[in-house]
């Protein structure tokens, strides 16, 4: 990866600009508004950043068009934190610290990240941590924990992971921070830059730039901002699992797909009017209020007087108590199709025209005294939706198209109960929707993403349809283990998932044989893999290592099952099992191995099984055309690139003899030992039988630090414990790891406390 230079940013109004911009595109006047920028300067400033090509205008209209980031321009943002990083950070980092700030502009901010936040809500603590002992604080100077903590949001797409030693772009380290100063040195110089910003702005934080401070504790969930826990109704929860969120204001839901509409529309409607679709609601349909025919009038008969809508009004309900027809009782069903009417009744918009729905909605802005959600399908009117947006009790307003003016608007984040709920100033909170759809159902249950986190259950399941994915998984998830095929059946068109999870254990072969095209292959762990029939197996081992192991280990216990499945040699699973497991099969069970070579080269799974089995064979060379590296291995490479790319990528075992040679070149550059450093590879085990002295190791002191070089360092000390005639030190990828060198071994534990290649390689020598 190429390596970038941190370059910071310079003009503290470009980097405020380039830094807005980055979040969306906007016009000259909404930068100025939002950074709170003189027009002059945020025209000049952008007027450079344009000409740097940094910034680019949507359109070729000067006036009113819209200014976003370039490629270039979130470039330079990027080495502008990269530059920060390192100027800020002195490794190692404190011990237990999860961040360090980099820079601040108000409630924009700009972190760098030891570990993995855990995001995009993440907690910020109004104590720095001391930098010696890793204990947070205060501003006394005493010592202890902060005692207040705010919520912080992550802009954009997460941390950018940069490596401090090459400032190339980096993988995130997988561990939480160390605890200790020692475990921080043995890490990769690994950090992440983060643009976030504060949820709440209207108390100062305290922390400088250069401060670090630690991760949010276990099980703390600072106080939301008041605007977000002031709302009389919880409907979802900040982040994955944090506070509730009770929006006081008004929410602009503008969402799609039916199932996000049904799930926001039961997380709302606790204690409010509801102007929806009641098959959203999974409600029972009832009669509409007879009070609606006088708003409905109204839009029929604009002219005419109270009076006279009154008196009509008595006449079409007269008509309808009496099933009489005339022009207005089929003017009114043709807009309210298939309606009864009463006295009381809910709002129910099925089948509505947008006549009817205007006068619905006049019916509840004038009448209702509780909070209104709505859920509008039909065109955006203003009129109408302009008085709802306006009014106090509107809680939430469902509908595409235009923006409406609520201080708050929810988006879908694409996955099922996964939102985005934005305030003011691009401030943008994930949410994940509770959802009660069922009495029974859980407010905070979530769909299980691995068949290891369903709980089960002994729920009898419903008579009808499940509504959605959510509820139908709910249902399968808490069937008892037995399941329940015929609940699975109903549901299998709509919900093969949910289907696969309530089908009983004598059904899972043949259900998977209609749905495994539509439900992932990590599923199929819910079946015992022996009750898969070996195409089935062969299928699933495609994507699924534990179904690939299975079969394998059909192949090698019973080497004839090739006579009869003779057509699956050319599928690509069974060619691999076939070549890793020639040591088990005959000659006649290996008539069709061309079969198998080519099923393998065209789609080749299991590389290193295979190659590992057939290096010693007459099918090496064939097999080796799978992998240009193994390749390149077979026919005998000089090249070095060639070579770095086998000793990367190649099962060390395949190069143990050229393992000297090899090792010689690369350390005999920079390049070369800088790789050496970050390969994990046994070297003493390839080394220990090979003509080599100390001296000709000495440029391993020369390397970086990493696994490769405490691997040479193994080796080193053992060839002098050798040449000295002493017993070698206690290794550092195996407690005996010089006794590799030497010509007897001492007992060797069988418990494993290091490399466990190098414990094998003990245990073969102290028995050879």
């Amino acid at each position: 990866m190429t390596k970038v230079s941190g370059t910071r940013i310079r003009s503290i109004h470009q980097r405020r600009i380039l830094d807005w911009l980055a979040d969306g595109g906007g016009t000259v006047s909404e930068v100025s508004n939002a950074l709170s920028m003189r027009m002059p300067h945020t025209s000049a400033a952008l007027k450079k950043l344009r000409e740097s090509g940094d910034v680019v205008r949507d359109d070729l209209n000067i006036r009113g068009s819209r200014l976003r980031l370039s490629s270039q321009g979130l470039a330079r943002l990027e080495a502008d934190g990269l530059d920060r990083l390192e100027a800020s950070v002195r490794w190692p980092p404190p011990p237990g610290a999860a961040g360090i700030v980099l820079a601040r502009d108000g409630s924009m901010l700009l972190l760098g990240y030891a570990s993995k936040p855990q995001g995009p809500l993440i907690g910020l603590p109004d104590r720095p941590m001391d930098e010696d002992s890793g204990v947070v604080e205060n501003s006394n100077g005493n010592k202890g924990g902060g005692e207040y903590w705010r919520w912080g949001v992550i802009r954009g797409d997460g941390p950018v992971w940069w490596d401090l030693d090459n400032g190339r772009r980096a993988e995130a380290p997988e561990d939480a921070s160390p605890l200790t100063l020692a475990a921080w040195m043995e890490r990769p110089k690994v950090m992440g830059v983060v643009r976030a910003r504060l949820l709440d702005d209207s108390r100062e934080w305290p922390l400088g730039v250069g401060s670090w401070f630690s991760s949010l504790p276990q099980g703390m969930w600072p106080e939301l901002p008041q605007q977000l826990c002031d709302g009389d109704v919880a409907f979802g929860r900040a982040g994955n699992s944090g506070p509730l969120v009770r929006p006081r204001d008004g929410v602009h839901a503008l969402l799609g797909r039916r199932d996000d509409q049904a799930l926001v529309l039961r997380a709302v409607a606790k204690g409010a009017l509801c102007i929806a679709d009641f098959d959203l609601l999974g409600r029972e349909g009832a009669p509409i209020p007879f009070a609606i025919l006088k708003h409905w009038l109204r839009e029929v008969h604009p002219r005419l007087s109270n009076e006279a809508i009154s008196e009509r009004m008595s006449k079409i309900q007269s008509d309808l108590s009496e099933g009489i027809s005339s022009a207005s009782t089929r003017r009114l069903l043709a807009d309210f199709p298939g309606r009864e009417w009463a006295e009381e009744g809910v709002l129910d918009t099925r089948s509505l025209s947008l006549r009817a729905a205007r006068a619905v909605l006049a019916y509840a802005l004038e009448s209702s005294t509780q909070p209104i959600v709505a859920h509008w399908r039909w065109p955006i009117e203003r009129g109408a939706l302009d008085q709802l947006v306006a009014d106090s009790r509107c809680r939430m307003v469902i509908c595409e198209g235009a923006s409406l003016e609520l201080p708050m608007r929810l988006t879908s984040m694409g996955a099922h109960g996964k939102f985005n709920l934005e305030l003011r100033d691009r401030v943008q909170i994930p949410v994940s929707l509770d959802g009660n759809l069922s009495n029974e159902m859980p407010e905070n249950w979530e769909i299980p993403a691995t068949p290891s986190e369903i709980i089960r259950g002994e729920l009898t399941p419903p008579r009808g349809k499940p509504i959605n994915q959510r509820e139908a998984m709910w249902v399968a998830c808490n069937l008892s283990s037995d399941g329940n095929d015929t609940w699975a059946d109903m549901v299998e068109g709509d919900y093969p998932l949910a289907a696969w999870i309530a089908t009983s254990s004598e059904q899972r072969g043949s259900r998977w044989r209609r749905i495994s095209g539509k439900v992932d292959s990590i599923w199929a762990s819910l079946a015992k893999l022996d009750s898969f029939d070996i195409e089935q197996i062969c299928d699933l081992a495609l994507d699924n290592n534990e179904a690939y192991e299975s079969l394998v280990g059909r192949v090698r216990s019973s080497p004839m099952i090739m006579l009869d499945q003779a057509h699956l040699i050319a599928h690509p699973a069974m060619a691999s099992a076939l070549l890793s497991s020639t040591h088990w099969l005959s000659a006649s069970t290996m008539e069709s191995v061309d079969v198998a070579c080519s099923a393998f080269l065209e789609d080749p799974i299991d590389i290193d099984g295979v190659m590992m089995a057939c290096w010693d064979s007459v099918l090496k060379e064939k097999v080796a055309l799978a992998c240009p590296h193994h390749h390149a291995l077979a026919v005998g490479v000089q090249d070095r690139d060639a070579i770095m790319g086998i000793i990367t990528t190649v099962n060390h075992s395949l190069w143990k003899e050229n393992a000297l040679e090899w090792l010689r070149l690369f350390l005999s550059s920079n390049q070369g030992r800088s790789l050496l450093s970050k390969l994990e590879i046994p070297w003493p085990v390839l080394l220990c039988d090979s003509v080599l002295l100390s001296e000709d190791l000495k440029l391993t002191h020369h390397m970086d630090s990493g696994p490769g070089h405490n691997s040479l360092l193994d080796v080193l000390d053992a060839l002098d414990a050798r040449e000295r005639g002493i017993a070698p030190p206690i290794g550092r990828t195996h407690p005996m790891v010089g006794w590799l060198f030497q010509t007897t071994v001492p007992i060797v534990p069988i418990h494993c406390e290091g490399d466990m290649e190098i414990h094998i390689a003990l245990h073969r020598r102290l028995h050879a």
